[in-house]
């Protein structure tokens, strides 16, 4: 099979953008660092109720047979709701992040699904992907 790779630029907008900002200033940040079911890294900054993922890769299956590796930054803050459970979507130019899981003081777990256009006919999905991420 062949694989493609490209690197994605700062997504656009969120669902919760404008919520998700306040606040943001009023506590210490902790960086938390993991693993997707992939395999691949995963790094996120959080604070108190609010979160934002710095970087993380997944692999897609694409509709003519291929794989593309896609590196994901520039997300915007997503604001955690009772209990810690969280629920957004991000969308870029060509692709959309859905996310969802629950942040505790000691660690971010969750799912995460991608997709992504390629021109106009190919159509790239990555499924539910889980990933877990703790202070390191």
């Amino acid at each position: 099979m062949f694989l493609r790779a490209i690197v994605c630029g700062v997504l656009a907008c969120g669902l919760l953008a404008a919520e998700a900002t306040a606040g943001v200033d009023s506590a210490a940040a902790r960086l938390l660092k993991g693993k997707t079911a992939q395999g691949y890294a995963i790094k996120v900054i959080a604070k108190e109720k609010v979160f934002k993922i710095l970087r993380f890769e997944a692999e897609l299956k694409c509709s003519d047979g291929t794989r593309l590796i896609l590196v994901e930054s520039g997300f915007l803050w997503t604001r955690a709701g009772n209990g810690g459970k969280f629920r957004d979507a991000q969308f870029g130019r060509t692709d959309s992040v859905y996310f969802r899981g629950r942040l505790t003081e000691q660690r971010l777990r969750g799912r995460v699904r991608l997709t992504d256009k390629l021109g106009k006919k190919v159509r790239c999905r990555s499924g539910w992907i889980a990933f877990n991420a703790r202070p390191r």
